[in-house]
């Protein structure tokens, strides 16, 4: 009979508590789960909540992924006490004598009677639902236990890829560590709970107290490794890894578990248990090795097999002290054997001072602590970009183009650019340094801003001493040239102006820049060699990149104009210069022929002289009927000659009568008279009165 069973009696105990229990943890581990994966500030969360600023240490989702592997046992556990109460309470309602039990619980207490009764409701209308008390023990168990274990490994895997923690503060660390060993309590009270309870009234209870083993192992693992990492101690992440491995390798075992419930046969309900249960956290999580003779019982039990009775483990027992032995001697006199690779070279010490170096290969040499090498570089250039700190502490320079590392994922040449290869000056660039450097403003000495984005690359030198050099002379090579650059920076700039560095050749400054710090490096017998220097970006502030844009647009609109206004200057010029050489030219011309002409006159004045001396007369006479001809020249002449006889009718008597001897006088001689003997050359011939007409006579005779 079900009803005699402690198991089934002590179901409708437990079984609220498990279902809250595993409830409780699975929520609260999907919660650090999303609250530990999502980025600072983009948590899927309602913006202005609280929860929308929180910002935790990435390890806290390992301790998420174990609340849920053991939310995932509760429930599991709580489905099956669900079960055994169900399949009680029908074969109760098959009694004869059948009462109403959980109806008439508690009435002997009136003030827990409303909330009784409201469980009861539920657990009828629950049973309302699911008829078949099998219906619930088969199949919801395993598959709750496998979703929820398989949320868990998933968890460790995402966390596992997941980008490392930010900069927390020290203080942070702490507080959140000693938050999780005050947490760690609590579970470990309810594991000590669960360990006394009885296997007769919870079948489930050894397998939860092996399961909360989990969470309580990973708060104090995390919380001393954040309080590790503190103080300062790097190592302290071996913890949160060894963390990670423990909540993967219990929820894939428990995974496993469930799924190999597919293919084996279904245990009756009387002796039917939860299967979340992890053989792994019960043999690594306790706090005693595990006895050999219990090994003995459980083997005897499962195979029928008694160890102690096997020749065979007997002499392994014997023989094991000397394999022992003889591996870890054989295991000590391998560390004299040192295999390096084609990019390495290695100083071997031996009894703790350097003897020589040794190339690639294999070698030979004393045991450790004989003996040992320091292994170093050969050839490997490295680059390293010239990163500069931030306002809050943290490390610029990862997002530029020189300071990518190598295994960042390459965009396709079809993609749009990255953020890193924008070089616009009035774009913010945090990976930037930012120096001061000498101007003039004014007549006066003031200072600018200037943004440079670089890199070095560089290299241990191949030979024997710059590897013992680098090896021994420098701790941080990194560094060493961080700070040697930044001087050199600092030199540079307080002997250049803003103009000056802006119109220097990228290739001179490198060259520059990279003897100057070859220099430094030598000077500390570093045994590193500087193979160059990459220049991406030089340039103003971008808050100045306007106003630097509108002096350099100014400078190259005035330079225009002057260009323009010379050149219109020196065509001016130029017209003028030709309009003033034609006027020459013209004057000079008009002067020459003037010239030729006055001589010409004074030629033929002399010649006219000379005529007038030789002949006045013959020479006056000429001029005078030179003179007739070019003034009849354009004039009808009519002819009128005193010798016509009477019988020459009609005739135009011109003749002019003369008051004086009152005769006819022909008009010519009154006109012009003739040139007297012994006048001047150049005294023209006296021209008498005009003459009067007295009457025109016109003779018709």
């Amino acid at each position: 009979m079900l009803s005699d069973s402690p198991r089934f009696n002590a179901s409708r105990r437990y079984c609220w508590v498990l279902l809250g229990s595993g409830a409780a943890f699975s929520l609260l581990g999907l919660m650090l789960r999303s609250v530990a994966l999502a980025p600072p500030g983009n948590l899927a969360t309602p913006q202005g909540t609280w929860l929308s600023n929180i910002t935790v240490p990435r390890a806290l989702g390992y301790l998420g992924a174990a609340l849920c592997t053991v939310g995932a046992a509760f429930l599991s556990s709580a489905l099956m006490a669900f079960a055994r109460r169900r399949h009680l309470a029908v074969e109760l309602e098959a009694r004869p004598d059948h009462g109403a039990p959980d109806a008439m619980a508690g009435a002997g207490n009136p003030g827990r009677l409303h909330w009784r009764a409201a469980l009861s409701w539920c657990n009828r209308r629950l049973q309302s639902w699911i008829r078949s008390p099998e219906l619930i023990a088969r199949w919801p168990p395993p598959l709750v236990a496998m979703l929820l274990g398989a949320l868990g490994l998933w968890t460790v895997v995402a966390m596992w890829r997941a980008s490392p923690d930010p900069a927390f503060d020290p203080m942070t660390l702490k507080l959140i560590g000693a938050g999780l060993v005050v947490a760690a309590f609590p579970l470990l009270a309810l594991e000590r709970y669960y360990a006394t309870v009885s296997a007769e009234l919870l079948p489930e209870a050894p397998q939860l107290e092996r399961l909360l083993r989990l969470p309580v192992a990973v708060c104090l693992a995390l919380a001393l490794e954040l309080i590790l990492r503190s103080i300062g101690i790097a190592w302290g992440l071996r913890l949160e890894w060894l963390a990670a491995l423990l909540v993967g390798v219990v929820a894939l075992e428990l995974v496993l578990r469930c799924a190999v419930v597919l293919f084996l046969p279904i245990a009756p309900i009387e002796l039917r248990i939860s299967l979340a249960d992890s053989s792994f956290a019960g043999a690594v999580l306790r706090l005693h090795p595990p006895s050999l003779r219990s090994i003995n019982i459980a083997v005897r039990r499962q195979l029928g097999i008694d160890l102690s009775r096997s020749w065979a483990l007997g002499f392994i027992q014997k023989a094991a002290l000397p394999v022992l032995v003889g591996i870890g001697l054989l295991a000590w006199g391998l560390t004299g054997v040192t295999a390096l690779r084609l990019d390495q070279r290695g100083i071997y010490e031996r009894f703790g001072a350097p003897a020589e170096v040794f190339g690639p290969g294999l070698h030979f040499h004393l045991p450790w602590p004989l003996g040992a090498i320091r292994p170093t570089e050969l050839g490997v250039v490295h680059l390293l970009p010239i990163e500069f700190l931030l306002p809050g502490g943290s490390v610029a320079g990862r997002s530029s183009s020189v300071g990518a590392d190598a295994g960042q994922r390459l965009t396709p040449a079809e993609a749009l650019a990255p953020k890193s290869a924008n070089r616009l000056w009035t774009d913010d660039h945090p990976f930037e340094g930012s120096y001061l450097i000498a101007s003039e403003e004014r007549g006066q000495q003031s200072f600018q801003l200037v943004n440079i984005d670089m890199a070095v690359m560089y290299r241990v030198g191949l030979s024997d001493a710059s590897a013992r050099a680098a090896a021994y002379r420098v701790a941080d090579i990194d560094a060493l040239i961080q700070a040697l650059s930044g001087q050199l920076l600092v030199r540079y700039f307080t002997h250049n102006t803003l103009l000056d560095l802006l119109g220097q050749s990228r290739e001179s400054f490198s060259r520059e820049f990279q003897t100057a710090l070859q220099a430094q490096l030598d000077q500390f017998a570093t045994g590193v060699e500087a193979i160059s220097v990459s220049v991406e970006a030089i340039h103003p502030p971008p808050g100045a990149a306007s106003a630097y844009h509108d002096v350099q647009a100014a400078e190259i609109i005035a330079t225009t104009r002057i260009s323009v206004r010379r050149g219109e200057a020196t065509r001016s010029l130029k017209a003028a210069q030709r309009l003033a050489g034609a006027d020459r030219n013209e004057a000079a011309a008009a002067a020459a022929e003037r010239v030729a002409e006055a001589q010409s006159q004074a030629t033929l004045f002399s010649a006219d002289r000379a005529a007038h001396a030789q002949d006045g007369f013959a020479f006056l006479f000429e001029r005078w009927l030179d003179d007739l001809v070019k003034g009849l020249a354009d004039s009808r002449v009519v002819l009128i000659d005193h010798r016509l006889g009477p019988q020459s009718i009609p005739a135009l008597d011109l003749r002019v009568l003369d008051s004086v001897t009152s005769s006819y006088i022909p008009p010519a001689a009154s006109a012009i008279a003739p040139p007297q003997p012994g006048a001047g050359p150049s005294t023209p011939a006296t021209a008498a009165q005009p003459p009067v007409v007295d009457q025109l006579e016109v003779d018709e005779r």
